[in-house]
């Protein structure tokens, strides 16, 4: 009985011993991605974030924790005690895009895939943002669909309905050799390209376009936009950036309706602040962006309030009044914004 099974097993055996083999020639030329996380002061979400980076089953991982100009040593002695497979590290200056750019410097990755300290990760993301750039070398980032994590609150609810995080479930590709086949401005909207809790880049494209700016997002008197405006540049500088919806994070919205509408108020300044600062970088593109900041101002904040007051806009009135005060103010952030980022430059010198 033992010597027919014989055969059948060496060529089990066999055919086991070249599928591992064909596994590690195919983990030896997938690309080597560092998952990024900047974090500040924020530990009740972050364990959970973690874990769900270190259950990914990509291959050729590096996790990089940026902490932020920390107060306390919570998210080092959560690395320490709880997360063997991260890299911990601390950037001295204070700002979210100090610490985006503190994660380039130090990555491993040849991809760079940032997320957020109140996310959770799908297990298929990271294949899905790879796929994208193995399919296509001009393509130099990539977004993906941001869903919530959980809708338990009125603030949450709402923060979907204004808009949330979610671009939809269509892959799009924004490139600057689409030529008449995109309107003039539609890189500009960058709000539509993605979003910073779930966006990864070729490390390259930073040789050739810079970092993120300092003046901008989490940290500063502009409370945001420096996606949006590393999104713009990507297409502006002559990359390709592509949204890919199967690459998917959970996002922790906001519980409280005040956090959502300090949040609404930094979605107008940090909007209003990334035009100002594409304004101020690109001299030829002002009309334009002139052209769409008023186009962007009028639709906004004159006719969606013309809709409400007429009962076809669910939005509450005061979360677009919000939004409002907050564009106006990023009038005037960025220029605020820049005088710190170079005197936090002074301090602490230029990041190496």
């Amino acid at each position: 009985m033992r010597e027919p099974l014989r055969a059948p097993l060496c060529e089990l055996y066999l055919s086991l011993m070249m599928s591992l083999q064909t596994i590690q020639k195919y983990e030896d030329v997938l690309p080597c991605v560092t998952v990024a996380v900047c974090t500040r002061d924020r530990i009740q979400n972050l364990r959970g974030c973690l874990n769900a980076i270190e259950h990914l089953t990509y291959p050729r991982l590096d996790i990089l924790l940026i902490d932020n100009a920390p107060r306390t040593d919570a998210a080092e002695r959560l690395v320490k005690n709880g997360f063997p497979a991260v890299r911990y590290m601390v950037e001295p200056r204070p700002g979210l895009d100090w610490a985006r750019n503190r994660a380039i410097m130090e990555a491993r990755g040849d991809i760079i895939a940032f997320t957020d300290d109140d996310v959770v990760v799908d297990g298929g993301w990271i294949q899905a943002l790879v796929r994208v750039f193995a399919d296509d070398p001009d393509v130099m980032a990539v977004t993906g669909l941001v869903v919530p994590y959980e809708l338990e609150t009125e603030g949450q609810i709402l923060f979907e309905t204004y808009g949330g995080f979610g671009k939809g479930f269509d892959r799009r590709k924004y490139s600057p050799r689409d030529g008449a086949n995109r309107r003039t401005w539609s890189h500009l909207a960058a709000g539509d390209l993605g979003t910073g809790a779930n966006m990864a880049f070729r490390r390259s494209v930073f040789h050739k376009i810079g970092g993120f700016d300092p003046a901008l997002d989490a940290g500063t008197a502009t409370g945001g936009g420096g996606d949006l405006e590393i999104f713009f540049r990507v297409i502006h500088e002559g990359c390709t950036l592509v949204y890919e919806p199967n690459a998917i994070v959970r996002h922790i919205h906001r519980r409280e309706y005040d956090e959502l509408k300090t949040q609404i108020r930094n979605w107008g300044t940090a909007f209003i602040a990334y035009l100002v600062r594409s304004a101020m970088t690109y001299p030829d593109a002002r009309f334009m962006i002139s052209c769409f900041t008023i186009r962007w101002l009028i639709g906004r904040h004159l006719i969606r309030p013309l809709k409400h007051v007429r009962g076809h806009e669910r939005i509450p009135l005061d979360l677009m009044l919000a939004e409002l005060a907050g564009s106006l103010t990023g009038l005037f952030a960025y220029q605020r914004a820049r005088r710190v980022a170079k005197r936090i430059e002074a301090d602490f010198g230029p990041i190496r």
